[in-house]
């Protein structure tokens, strides 16, 4: 084998080596950053909730304010997005799918209806219900999960 081959075939399996370790890195930082993606819908999502009960406004501002996985463009999901992250088959208390952990089984919806009353979502059973005065009306309270679109999706 000539030298230059030799050169050649060690360049290229150091940087294959590179590459790798460079993808197990940002895989590892992907799961430590606390996000949880869902490839069938294209959405990543927080996996803890903000961590105590709030009022709409509060949940919102929350998930507006939110610098998680080095994204700030976080928000509050639309009550199908929610819908769709419930799974009636799942054995712990509060079902959403994936790493997603719940701490409290009402999640506020960014979606509102055509009075602007916001619809919170529940967890434990997998009903809806809206919430009147447009956000925390009449004492309501529940947790905000924020999400975002996937990048590149």
């Amino acid at each position: 084998m000539s030298l230059k081959r030799f050169f050649d075939r060690r360049v290229i399996s150091l940087l294959i080596m590179i590459l790798l370790y460079a993808g197990i890195q940002i895989a590892a930082s992907q799961d430590s950053a606390g996000i949880w993606e869902d490839g069938s819908t294209g959405l990543s999502w927080a996996v803890e909730d903000n961590g105590s009960d709030v009022n709409y406004s509060q949940a919102n501002a929350y998930c507006e304010s939110l610098t998680l996985g080095g994204h700030t463009d976080w928000r509050l999901a639309t009550l199908e997005e929610l819908e769709g992250l419930y799974d009636r088959n799942l054995k712990k208390q509060y079902k959403a799918k994936g790493s997603v952990n719940l701490q409290s089984a009402n999640v506020w919806s960014g979606s509102k209806n055509s009075l602007g009353d916001s619809w919170m979502f529940n967890f434990g059973y997998g009903g809806s219900s809206i919430s009147s005065g447009g956000g925390g009306g009449c004492g309501a309270v529940g947790r905000a999960l924020c999400t975002r679109r996937a990048t590149g999706k």
